[in-house]
């Protein structure tokens, strides 16, 4: 089995995707894993709307 992890700019944009797919279709016959982050900054909009409710909140980042 192939795992693949596609970070999120990987797949920020119709292009990324499709991009990812074309990637997936090099493996037709072989049983597949992905794993796939949020879109494009779409993890840091959530952190800012948390920031914004709770000010005092200390968030940590792993990336």
């Amino acid at each position: 089995m192939n795992v693949f992890k596609f970070g999120g700019a990987s797949v920020k944009d119709a292009q990324g995707i499709q991009n990812v797919i074309g990637i997936m279709k090099h493996f037709p016959a072989e049983k597949i894993a992905v794993v796939v982050s949020a879109t494009g900054k779409t993890t840091n909009a959530l952190e800012d709307v948390v920031k914004a409710f709770l000010p005092k909140m200390v968030l940590h980042s792993t990336n």
